[in-house]
């Protein structure tokens, strides 16, 4: 056998190799979250807040912030991998017109890399127990409901699939939760107070509403010291990139109540926030790019690569069989053509 074919003999060889080592070593390394991952989502929209520091200084007046102009930044950030485990730090600062914090939440959570469900935390890494998603979809999202952790009530509900929208040029599967609870994540019940005197509880829903007050006889019902419970209501909708499972876009509104037990059952006393926000345009725009060319790089992983190689090493098989061909039938001939015999002599 020639060198030549030898060559192109080994070239097809290592070819298909590349072929596979591509598309089933390499793609499934990198089609999951990377380890370096680190974004930041804004959002902007309004909110009324219980001020606590007025209520603390005794100015019932300024008890309350209306519908103050309010940003929203997630974070989402890598801090460790496992295998198929990544440890993420999800962290969400509400800030006001001024751009201080006016709240704030941070989780770590211990996720998978394709999937985003829920793993077991790895030792050491502080990651809070849930089940189901939390903060985005998986890698290859379906049309079809899923289950989602909500760390406000700390309890998974639906987040149902509703139908497919275009995000900044992008096919995005829309998903809408609802997650209404007790208020039940450690550090906001911490922040809010267990019990107000009366008077407090009085001077507080008299700023509200006529249809949102409670009766005065509720009220002068009420205990001299009155013990305070939260109900936490939270709806969102999440636009979720069809080929990728990025997050484009999202709306949230959250609403939590000061609630209390009487005589006739729970009474709803005043709202302690509700906050609407929806994400920015730059921000969509971003994780729009970003989808754009993950989708490529997955594309030529999974696809296009490994047929390019698998193409190549057809060539460089039909070359070597070529080759060998001739070198048997030798020059000038075909193996068609039956060699001539000489003519019988007499």
């Amino acid at each position: 056998m020639r060198k030549s074919t030898w060559i192109l003999t080994a070239a097809a060889v290592v070819l298909v190799a590349g072929s596979a080592t591509t598309r089933f070593g390499v793609y499934p390394a990198l089609h999951q979250i990377p380890s370096d991952a680190d974004g930041t989502f804004h959002y902007k929209g309004t909110a009324s807040l219980l001020n606590a520091s007025a209520l603390a200084a005794g100015d019932r007046a300024h008890a309350f912030l209306h519908d103050l102009p309010v940003t929203l930044d997630r974070r989402i950030a890598v801090k460790d991998t496992d295998g198929r485990t990544a440890v993420v730090l999800d962290d969400a600062v509400l800030r006001g017109p001024d751009g201080k914090p006016l709240n704030s939440a941070k989780h770590v959570w211990a996720v998978d890399r394709r999937t985003l469900a829920g793993r077991p935390a790895p030792a050491g890494s502080g990651a809070e127990k849930h089940t189901g998603l939390v903060f985005s979809w998986p890698l290859d999202p379906e049309k079809r409901d899923y289950r989602f952790w909500d760390s406000d009530i700390r309890k998974t509900v639906p987040a149902r699939y509703t139908g497919q929208d275009s995000v900044d040029g992008r096919s995005a599967y829309r998903y809408d939760i609802e997650a209404t609870g007790p208020l039940a994540d450690p550090a906001t019940v911490k922040a809010l107070p267990e019990a107000l005197p009366r008077s407090s509880v009085a001077a507080l829903t008299a700023a509200l509403p006529g249809a949102q007050r409670p009766g005065k006889a509720v009220l002068a019902a009420l205990p001299e010291t009155v013990p305070l419970t939260y109900v936490s209501t939270t709806v969102r909708t999440g636009w979720v990139d069809a080929n990728t499972g990025l997050s484009l876009n999202g709306t949230l509104h959250q609403t939590v109540l000061a609630r209390t037990r009487s005589a006739g059952g729970t009474v709803t006393l005043f709202p302690v926030s509700d906050v609407s926000v929806k994400g920015v345009d730059a921000s969509v725009r971003k994780q729009a790019h970003d989808a754009a060319t993950a989708q490529r790089v997955w594309w030529w992983l999974s696809t296009g690569a490994p047929l390019g190689l698998l193409v190549a090493a057809v060539l460089a098989g039909a070359f070597a069989v070529r080759s060998v061909r001739e070198r048997a039938t030798g020059p000038g001939t075909t193996e068609d053509e039956p060699e001539s015999t000489p003519a019988p002599t007499t």
